[in-house]
C-alpha cells in the first residue's frame, strides 16, 4: 500500500512539473549563421565591377568610380572584385566570368561602351542583378541604371569658357573668341557631354566659335595632345576634354602653349592652366547602389541625377584662376534655373544650334 501511494505521488509531481514548464517560455537557442557549402555566409554586399579600358590609375573616370567602391567598403562593409579589360572585345567575356560565379549581389558596368555586352549577358543570366552607370538601358528586369545628366555636367564650365574667352580678367585668354571640346569616342554619352559644353558657351556668348574633334580612344594621350594643339594654334584659348587617360594629352598641350584647359576629374588638374573641372560625382552612384542592395530596396529601371541633386557642377578649388564675383553670380543663376526646370538643356550635338537660337542669357 505504501509503495502504491508513493507511486501516485511521483506521477502527480511529474504532471505538475510538466504543466509548470508549459507555462514558461522555452529557453532561446543560439542562432546559427547562414551556411552555404559548409561555410558561414556574410550578409554584407559583395559586388563585381568592370572598369573601362583606361584602367585604374587614369586620374579620371575609372579612379573616380573606384573611389566609390572604396567608400562602399568603408561605409557599408561591402566587398568587391574587379576587372580591367584592355580592349572593348573583352567586355562580354569579363561580364560572363563574373555572372558564371553566381556570387555577386550585382555586377556593375561603368560606360556606354559596355552597354551592348551587358545587354547580351543580362539576357543569359536573368536571375543576376546588373548595374549600368552613365548609360540608360531599358526593358530589362535585372538591370538598374544610374546616370548623370551629361549635358548638366559640362554646361556650367561651357558658360565659364564662353565668358572667359572674351574677358581680359582671365589672363590666359585671347581676343579670338574661340574655344574647343575634345571628345574620346562618338557615343551618346560623349555627345551629350559635348552638347552641354557647347550650349553653355553659346548661352552666354552666341557669336563664339567652337571646335570639336573625336580622339578615337580613351587611352591615347599622344593623339589627344596633337588634336588639342591644332585647336590652340587655330585660336582657341580654352579646350575642354572628357576622354579618360587621353585627357592627359590635352593638359600637356595646354601647358605647352600656356592656354586654359577644362577637365572632368578633380584628380587631373594643372593649377596654372586649368580654368575649371566639370564635376560628376560618380562615386556617389556606387555608394547609393550598394546601400539599396544592403537595405533590400534595389529595383530595376533608371535614375538620372544632375545639378538639382548635387551630382553635377563646376569646380575651381585649388586652381590659380580667380573667378570674379559677377561671373560666379551668373553661373549660380544658371544653376538655379536648371535645378528648377526652367532651363532645359539639349542632349545631343545636333540640337545645340537650334537650342542656342532660342536660349540666350541676355534675351
Amino acid at each position: 500500500m505504501m509503495k502504491r501511494t508513493i507511486g501516485i505521488l511521483l506521477v502527480v509531481l511529474m504532471m505538475v512539473s510538466v504543466l509548470t514548464a508549459c507555462g514558461q517560455p522555452a529557453p532561446a537557442e543560439p542562432e546559427e549563421p547562414a551556411m552555404e557549402n559548409g561555410e558561414a555566409v556574410d550578409d554584407n554586399v559583395h559586388f563585381a565591377i568592370l572598369f573601362g579600358t583606361g584602367g585604374l590609375g587614369d586620374n579620371g573616370y575609372n579612379d573616380e568610380v573606384n573611389k566609390g567602391c572604396e567608400m562602399a567598403v568603408e561605409q557599408l562593409g561591402a566587398t568587391y572584385d574587379y576587372a580591367e579589360p584592355r580592349d572593348i572585345s573583352e567586355f562580354e567575356t569579363q561580364l560572363r566570368m563574373f555572372a558564371d560565379t553566381g556570387e555577386y549581389d550585382t555586377i556593375i558596368a561603368i560606360s556606354s561602351e559596355q552597354a551592348d555586352a551587358l545587354k547580351m549577358v543580362a539576357e543569359d543570366y536573368p536571375e543576376q542583378r546588373f548595374t549600368m552607370l552613365d548609360t540608360i538601358i531599358e526593358g530589362y528586369d535585372n538591370i538598374k541604371c544610374i546616370t548623370a545628366s551629361h549635358p548638366e555636367q559640362h554646361f556650367l564650365s561651357g558658360m565659364l569658357a564662353g565668358i572667359a574667352t572674351q574677358d581680359d580678367r582671365f589672363e590666359l585668354s585671347n581676343p579670338e573668341n574661340i574655344v574647343g571640346f575634345c571628345i574620346a569616342m562618338d557615343t551618346p554619352t560623349s555627345r551629350g557631354q559635348a552638347s552641354g559644353f557647347l550650349a553653355g558657351a553659346k548661352y552666354v556668348n552666341p557669336d563664339i566659335e567652337i571646335f570639336t574633334n573625336f580622339i578615337g580612344s580613351y587611352t591615347d594621350p599622344v593623339t589627344a595632345k596633337e588634336l588639342a594643339l591644332v585647336m590652340y594654334e587655330r585660336g582657341a584659348d580654352i579646350v575642354s576634354v572628357n576622354a579618360g587617360s587621353s585627357s592627359q594629352g590635352v593638359f600637356a598641350a595646354a601647358q605647352e602653349v600656356n592656354r586654359y584647359v577644362i577637365g572632368t576629374s578633380l584628380e587631373m588638374v594643372e593649377p596654372e592652366v586649368t580654368l575649371s573641372t566639370s564635376v560628376k560625382k560618380v562615386w556617389n552612384f556606387i555608394v547609393q547602389e550598394v546601400d539599396s542592395l544592403d537595405k533590400g530596396t534595389w529595383e530595376p529601371g533608371f535614375v538620372v541625377l544632375g545639378i538639382a541633386q548635387g551630382v553635377c557642377d563646376y569646380d575651381v578649388e585649388g586652381l590659380d584662376v580667380v573667378i570674379p564675383d559677377d561671373v560666379i553670380a551668373i553661373l549660380d543663376g544658371a544653376k538655379q534655373s536648371i535645378a528648377s526646370g526652367d532651363l532645359v538643356l539639349p542632349t545631343d550635338l545636333d540640337q545645340v544650334d537650334e537650342w542656342a537660337a532660342n536660349n540666350q542669357l541676355n534675351k
